[in-house]
């Protein structure tokens, strides 16, 4: 074992880590603006998205370690879980630390879903967009391989296609809400209101969609009126 093995392990697992979070956040942007419809779809496609997340958190776990454990650039602890405490690259170490912690609010609240209030549950859950941004920012300014093309193209990639995914999806919301109102139905009045007199069957006969003439009571029978 080379003394930079954990070195190469911490770089690996990071971009492995930055990924899969894209992809966690591309899939789910997938199935919620119906590009990939749900119906007729195995099950095993639609737990893909929970699948990636896990996934993201172990190599990213992986990630924490390698840098602990590495000799050549060894971060503490606190270095690793504090922003703006590391010696190397604070800046950029600080995206990577506010991308782990938010990421772990997505994650711990996602396995408390069933628990939790359903819109309390979204709006954290929305906390992913940061996530990604983050995660970008501290792959384009932390470690050797932020100047690396591949790497910048890749990351050019996801970031296109999680906006893109991102804009549809806000179209399609205000599509929806804007056809709901104006599908909404008028609510019918129940009864006179109080205080007013009640309607005759006359008036009834005009409220129901008679035409705005007079409707006019037929003449009383005079063999049959009362004097």
């Amino acid at each position: 074992m080379t003394s930079q093995f954990w070195w190469w392990v911490a770089r690996a697992s990071g971009m492995v880590a930055g990924v899969l979070i894209a992809l966690t956040l591309i899939w789910g942007l997938l199935l919620t603006t119906k590009v990939i419809p749900r119906k007729g779809m195995p099950a095993w496609l639609t737990d893909m998205h929970r699948m990636l997340g896990g996934l993201s958190v172990f190599f990213l776990g992986a990630h924490l370690v390698s840098l602990f454990l590495d000799s050549y650039a060894h971060f503490a602890w606190a270095e690793l879980f504090v922003p703006f405490q590391s010696a190397y690259r604070p800046g950029a170490v600080a995206w990577g630390i506010g991308a782990f912690w938010l990421l772990a609010v997505v994650e711990s609240t996602s396995l408390l879903q069933r628990s939790m209030p359903r819109r309390v549950w979204r709006v954290l859950h929305y906390v992913s967009y940061p996530v990604a941004v983050m995660v970008a920012l501290h792959a384009m300014t932390a470690g050797t391989d932020s100047t690396n093309p591949a790497l910048r193209l890749v990351t050019f990639t996801l970031v296109v296609v999680l906006t893109a995914l991102t804009a549809l999806r806000v179209l399609r919301a205000r599509r929806k809400a804007s056809r709901a109102s104006t599908q909404a139905p008028v609510p019918a009045s129940v009864g006179p209101r109080q205080g007013a007199s009640a309607a005759s069957p006359w008036q009834m006969v005009d409220s129901l969609g008679a035409p705005a003439t007079t409707v006019r009571r037929p003449a009383s029978d005079p063999r049959t009126e009362v004097r």
